[in-house]
């Protein structure tokens, strides 16, 4: 097991007889042993999928000697932008029908693919002319889309009016995103973490577990039968920098319990705070990002917001980067916490359990199911100067293989049997050919039509900058 009190220098990994070991009191900062890599991916993989490796496992000893670790990673800065409630076929899904990929290169809906209605009749894939609405995507609902690997509860559990989970978005409303999928690396089969909402799945971007709970309930104290890391306590002792942006509330209240709330300099907004930082080239190691999560008009892109206020500011952190030295060295992974009930043909995959922690919600009433598959694929696009080409990853991940991606970069160890087993998008970067140290030109520019916007709400007030 692996254990880190935020705020201090305490690590302890297990040793061969499952005993903590404490760490050598002559180093300042965690870091990863000298591991000898000769193992090649072909005898690590298998180990992988077959949950061999626990938390506390470097990613020198759990990647094949040909995937890079360390400085060998040409890679500064990561930033994830992590976006709300898409899946990929609600999002990407039109990549083969509007021409950015033949057929057969992006696993999008068959022509023929539908989902029943509960009424004798079925329901296809459209294009949303709605807008502005939520459907149901709580573990039970998430459960009963999935319907054993059916994929076929989607319309039924969101009746009256279920047809909404099988709309679909395009190039004529989210035009940049398309035009990035087509222009760097996407993976098309990227999932959620867990099958359901918002925060569990967030907790698996930050912690590589929800630490059993099931709902949006939020985390409030740790376990101490089951001691648990964040990835930003790790990159604090690791003497690595880190900063949440966002254009709403932020993520802090999560971190609360693990003390890292404390130091306003690891918070900072979008507009005020990130665009500055990548104009200046004084973006930390590690940055996550996000949209608002207000009703109506916020930017998170939620199916209840219009997806292209949340794609224009996401434009607009891109082409910051495009204009600015950072981009030379900065990775951005652009991903969705979950599919937020919307459907998609993919079902979701085996996956790691994090931990021994049986699902339950926030009062700690249990919850049938498991942590031992992931959630509905969502959007998965890298855009990088090492970023492949126009080129489409079918390797398995979910959000913890951006975390391994991190700890694979900056020296940290796993925090649980999730994160130690997962996979990093490694094959989605050329670091030895570099496609676009010059950054591409991208025509496509969002706009969002003013009378689809009047529909989701009113304007909230402009945040000032000091």
């Amino acid at each position: 097991f692996l254990t880190v009190l935020s705020g201090s220098s305490t690590v302890a990994c297990s040793g061969d007889d499952g005993a903590a070991v404490a760490p050598d009191a002559g180093v300042d900062a965690l870091g990863p042993p000298p591991i000898d890599r000769t193992q090649p991916e072909a005898e690590l993989a298998p180990q992988r999928q077959a949950c061999g490796f626990g938390a506390g496992a470097w990613a020198a000893e759990t990647l094949g000697v040909e995937l890079p670790v360390g400085a060998d990673i040409p890679i500064d800065h990561v930033i994830v932008i992590t976006q709300e409630n898409r899946s990929f076929d609600s999002y990407l899904g039109r990549l083969v029908a509007q021409g950015y990929y033949q057929d057969g290169e992006v696993d999008v809906p068959p022509p023929d693919w539908t989902v029943p209605d509960g009424a004798g009749g079925t329901v296809a894939p459209h294009p949303d002319t709605q807008f502005c609405f939520g459907v149901n995507h709580g573990w039970d609902d998430m459960h009963e889309d999935y319907d054993g690997g059916q994929n076929d509860g989607f319309v039924i559990n969101n009746n009256p009016g279920g047809a909404r989970s099988m709309s679909y978005v395009d190039d004529a409303i989210i035009p940049f995103y398309y035009a990035l999928a087509d222009t760097f690396a996407i993976g098309d089969r990227y999932f959620a973490s867990v099958l359901t909402s918002t925060w569990p799945n967030r907790m698996y971007l930050m912690a590589a577990t929800s630490f059993g709970i099931g709902d949006n309930s939020f985390f409030v104290d740790p376990d101490p039968d089951h001691p648990v890391a964040t990835l930003f306590g790790l990159l604090d002792q690791a003497g690595r920098t880190w900063k949440d942006y966002t254009d709403g509330p932020h993520q802090q209240y999560f971190l609360v319990p693990f003390g890292l709330d404390a130091e306003l300099t690891h918070y900072g907004d979008v507009k005020c705070d990130l665009l500055t930082d990548i104009a200046n080239d004084t973006l930390p190691d590690v940055a996550y990002v996000m949209g608002d999560e207000l009703d109506g008009q916020s930017s998170d892109e939620g199916p209840s917001a219009l997806p292209g206020i949340g794609g224009a500011m996401v434009e607009e952190i891109i082409r910051a980067l495009f204009a600015s030295p950072a981009w030379a060295h900065t990775a951005v992974f652009i991903n969705y916490d979950e599919n937020g009930g919307m459907a998609d043909h993919v079902p979701p995959v085996a996956a790691c359990p994090p931990d021994d922690l049986a699902a339950h919600d926030g009062d700690d009433n249990p919850l049938d199911g498991g942590f031992d598959v992931t959630g509905f694929r969502t959007p998965f696009i890298v855009v990088s100067p090492y970023a492949r080409a126009h080129f489409v990853s079918h390797a398995v991940y979910d959000h913890t293989s951006v975390v391994r991606f991190i700890e694979a970069r900056f020296g940290l160890p796993a925090m649980t049997g999730r994160d130690a087993n997962a996979l990093p998008p490694m094959e989605m970067f050329d670091f030895a050919h570099p496609p676009f140290l010059t950054p591409p030109t991208i025509a496509a520019h969002t706009t969002v039509d003013p009378e689809v916007m009047s529909r989701c709400g009113q304007v909230p007030a402009p945040i000032g900058c000091d």
